[in-house]
């Protein structure tokens, strides 16, 4: 049975031969202990084999003794790959990420001890990816000192739209939208770097002389598929004025403007006539704020 889900080459494929097993649970049991066996992985071989073993699992279930995770391959921003185990809520299993170097027409792991030459060109990737949380907060490197107390209250809000968003619920025509936090640093300590964000070129002072961009409040792309994956990119442009509010105010702001992409998001869809519950992403996203704008933390 192992070798016939090794030998597959489409999800529909795999899916074929795990719904022709005699008994499930039994498949399931084999397919955890070869997922045991593969977790220390010290080849590609070995590597492309756990990913096929993961995307099995994600069909017949993980069971009650383990986490589901997904494995996937992907570059650094150097271009090397990388590849790793992690859950629904992008947390790394420990000991089972390794990078990778190029080997005539293969690679070998980054000091391992298998370096071998097995005549694959590519890794595998996950195709069946764990449903996983569609609001993904991301934020810029450089931020305004008066927003630090916000920068840490946005890593709380993701954690708790990581933990506790139903995202299996929403329906699989649409991925996520991935939401871009910029902030405005005119106090950074390398003076090159300081900089202002303005939303109208109104809005900046008579003689300002530091530096700055014009931006809009919202900077919205298009509905795109990346890897298989439909998604959306916001960046929200954050102006000093807004850095410098109390917490509270901001939290709040925020909250207006995640309930705006939102509602970009269903109009968006509902162009496409694509099916997504995006009326219970909603109702778990507000449920999530208020408890995070009234204790000030989500989680």
């Amino acid at each position: 049975m192992l070798r016939s889900i090794f030998e597959t080459e489409t999800l529909e494929q795999l899916n074929e031969v795990i719904q022709a097993a005699p008994v499930m649970d039994e498949l399931r049991e084999l397919l955890i202990a070869e997922y045991h066996r593969l977790f220390h992985y010290a080849n590609i071989k070995q590597w492309n084999e756990l990913v096929r073993v993961c995307e099995a699992l994600a069909i017949t279930g993980w069971g009650a003794s383990l986490t589901p995770v997904e494995a996937v391959a992907e570059k650094w921003i150097n271009g090397s790959f990388y590849t790793e185990l992690r859950t629904r809520t992008f947390k790394q299993i420990e000991g089972s990420c390794k990078g990778w170097s190029k080997r005539q027409d293969s690679f070998v792991i980054h000091e391992g001890s298998d370096n071998n030459d097995y005549g694959i060109a590519a890794f595998a990737s996950q195709r069946n990816l764990l449903p996983k949380n569609p609001l993904r907060l991301v934020r810029s490197g450089n931020y305004q000192l008066s927003a630090k107390p916000f920068i840490n209250s946005l890593s709380e809000l993701r954690s708790a739209l990581d933990e506790h968003m139903r995202q299996q619920l929403y329906g699989d025509s649409f991925s996520y939208i991935g939401i871009y936090c910029f902030f405005s640093h005119h106090d950074d300590a390398e003076r090159t770097l300081q900089y202002e964000y303005f939303h109208e070129q109104n809005d900046v002072p008579d003689g300002f002389e530091q530096g700055y961009y014009i931006k809009p409040k919202f900077a919205v792309g298009k509905l795109a598929s990346r890897k298989g994956e439909l998604k959306l990119e916001v960046t929200r442009h954050f102006t000093r004025a807004e850095g410098e509010l109390p917490l509270q105010e901001q939290q709040q702001l925020f909250k207006a403007d995640l309930l705006v992409i939102v509602d970009l998001l269903e109009e968006k869809l509902r162009k496409k006539k694509l099916s997504y519950r995006v009326d219970l992403l909603k109702e778990d996203l507000i449920d999530i704020l208020e408890k995070w704008t009234t204790r000030g933390n989500a989680t």
